[in-house]
């Protein structure tokens, strides 16, 4: 298990015991992607949650299914590589044509049928808006294969 996923898994573990003993609702996996997605620096850093325009995307099926769509996008994408993985967590590295790496990771969150991103530059505070027009692109292909599977198919 990855440093990431453990450290969400206990976050999530003292939020449920928190809840727990207050009698509060504990937080859903969306609102713990939220946190574990936050961009500490917008010049640098866009997500699905507060990044104007950039919606989490839609999946039909089951969390296995919405990996296998995320996979197939991503092979469109020549620049990126798959670092880390799990059943409902992908971290990909971006590479861009002048050799700055960027972050991107998604969460899938199979109850809502919607997976999480954030996309982040590893070096700077600013990244003249790559990170969004990026995930733009990702998304309008994360649709099409989307579009392309269910014709086949396969979701």
């Amino acid at each position: 298990m990855s440093k990431l996923n453990a450290f969400i898994s206990l976050i999530l573990a003292a939020f449920t015991a928190s809840a727990s003993e207050n009698g509060a609702k504990p937080p859903s996996s969306r609102q713990v992607n939220q946190e574990a997605l936050s961009c500490t620096h917008p010049g640098n850093c866009v997500n699905s949650f507060s990044s104007y325009g950039l919606e989490a995307l839609a999946f039909e099926g089951n969390g296995e299914q919405a990996m296998n769509l995320l996979r197939a996008t991503l092979a469109t994408f020549p620049e990126a590589s798959i670092v880390s993985s799990s059943p409902l967590y992908l971290e990909v590295i971006f590479t861009t044509r002048t050799g700055f790496r960027d972050r991107v990771e998604f969460y899938i969150d199979e109850a809502s049928k919607l997976i999480d991103y954030r996309s982040r530059s590893i070096v700077g505070l600013y990244d003249f808006n790559k990170n969004r027009s990026r995930m733009q692109d990702f998304s309008a292909s994360f649709k099409t294969v989307t579009v392309n599977a269910q014709k086949a198919g396969k979701i």
